[in-house]
């Protein structure tokens, strides 16, 4: 064998390799023992490698989707160590990597007006706009680095792998197991935290008890751990066997969610648990062996909740103890609404500096807590416009074409739009929205190459023209 075809092979190896649950499953455990190491520097530097070899070695970004979601879960810490310029080396393979891909490889055709490319570059316009003739008091530098964070850095994300992805895989089996994965790796550091401070004495149970995963608080790893929920009831629907350990790992996901003592992120839980149920028992309505299956798993959480009845009582309690009160929003709100008045046009920006200064020093930005009151005091009707044709072209992604995977990826999403109501997902750059993103540039691959799961329905235009056709019959 001559070296350049034992290259060749090792390629085509690697390859494969990178489009397979194997290597997602892989990015996750290094992800896990990088956190676990609480060595920052290093971890980039570990990472830096896996990304910059991926980069050089594979025309196909689909890879780049589970190590783009996971690599954020790698920060332990709150603040970073060592010097910036040490930082700066430990990306330079990534760099690298990324030179070279865009110097060699052939790119796809990304326009499209079916796509969300435009609608989303829109939205980062309307932030840019944002604040403009308003007279409250704003920080460019900034506003400048949450436009970057928040709209361009996702969007940029989106278009690299619209631009260079392929479907060498089943791209919907490949979305739902970077979540599900994505899901164990977050409920495997949730439990390290919580357990550890069980193990310390400290009373999780108590309302004043608040977990931090370094890269996501109560509030950010439950929506994560939301999101991933629909795609373990995905995984049910596959196969029977499948039920009882997904099961089992939606009630350790669960009980994260409970101990993070977040009202609004519990209620949304149940919701996509709810949901996920609905759906997948419905595509199993007719297999016995699900039905068996089932009975036994909720034979065996009846049975837990008698042992732990008490017990989650006592945290729902003291998670619910203040009678859904607030906690303050409501002031964020009005404040929301008085920057709208304000400048209608184009509210306060995402520079704006407001009244309660804690949320400058632990967010980065004044966030308002809630999808639609930070769309009208940063960015007024501009933004609300911009907002409503995003909303439009993702949900016309997933239901143009309504596969199976789409399906729960819509009742992930119900958990995290209803979240945001209340919460500032919508406006986190990393992860919730740049994960959003690629779910929906590997959706358009799908429906572009015709690869992934079979639909489950007809499109809009073919229902509509079977009933026309059913119409007709009758009237004749």
């Amino acid at each position: 064998m001559t070296l350049a075809r034992a290259a060749r092979r090792a390629r085509e190896g690697f390859d494969d390799f990178v489009h397979s649950k194997l290597y997602i499953a892989f990015i996750a455990v290094v992800a896990y023992v990088l956190w676990y190491s609480e060595n920052l520097l290093a971890a980039i530097a570990v990472l830096g490698v896996i990304g910059g070899l991926v980069l050089a070695l594979v025309r196909d970004m689909v890879p780049m989707v589970p190590f783009v979601t996971m690599a954020p879960c790698v920060v332990h810490v709150d603040k970073m160590p060592g010097e910036l310029w040490q930082y700066a080396l430990a990306v330079l393979p990534v760099v690298a990597g990324l030179a070279i891909h865009i110097a060699c490889y052939r790119r796809n055709k990304v326009a499209s007006p079916k796509s969300n490319l435009l609608a989303m570059a829109l939205l980062v316009v309307a932030m840019a706009l944002g604040g403009l003739f308003s007279p409250a008091a704003q920080d460019g530098m900034t506003a400048f680095i949450n436009v970057l964070y928040i709209g361009v850095a996702p969007l940029g994300v989106y278009f690299f792998v619209k631009l260079y992805g392929e479907a060498k895989c089943r791209l919907g089996d490949y979305a739902a197991a970077v979540m599900a994965i994505w899901g164990i790796l977050t409920a495997a550091q949730a439990v390290t935290v919580i357990g550890g401070a069980y193990a310390d004495g400290i009373d999780i149970a108590s309302n004043g008890y608040v977990p931090r995963l370094g890269w996501g608080n109560s509030n950010v790893y439950p929506t994560v751990l939301m999101m991933c929920m629909a795609f373990n009831f995905y995984f049910m629907g596959k196969s029977w066997k499948l039920v009882v350990p997904y099961a089992f790992l939606t009630g350790i996901q669960f009980a994260c969610v409970m101990y993070a003592h977040s009202r609004g992120a519990l209620i949304f839980t149940i919701v996509v648990i709810a949901a996920g149920l609905i759906a997948v028992t419905v595509y199993n309505r007719k297999n016995p062996l699900y039905w068996a299956v089932l009975a036994v798993a909720l034979a065996a959480l009846a049975l837990v909740l008698t042992f732990y009845w008490e017990r989650l009582t006592l945290i729902l309690g003291n998670t619910f103890e203040d009678k859904l009160q607030s906690s303050g929003r409501d002031y964020l709100y009005i404040e929301a609404l008085d920057r709208f008045f304000e400048n209608p046009m184009f509210g306060a920006g995402f520079g704006y500096v407001g009244y309660v200064t804690r949320l400058h020093t632990e967010s980065g930005f004044y966030q308002l807590h809630s999808t639609l009151f930070q769309t009208l005091g940063s960015m007024g009707l501009v933004g609300v416009l911009a907002m409503a044709y995003v909303y439009v072209m993702r949900y016309y992604t997933v239901f143009a074409r309504a596969t199976r995977v789409k399906i729960f990826f819509f009742i992930a999403m119900i958990g995290f739009e209803g979240y945001s109501l209340i919460n500032t997902s919508t406006f986190t750059g990393l992860p919730c929205m740049t994960v959003i993103y690629m779910l929906l540039a590997l959706f358009e691959l799908e429906t572009v190459h015709n690869a992934g799961d079979i639909p489950v329905g007809a499109t809009v235009k073919q229902l509509l023209a079977e009933r026309r056709e059913v119409w007709k019959k009758k009237r004749a």
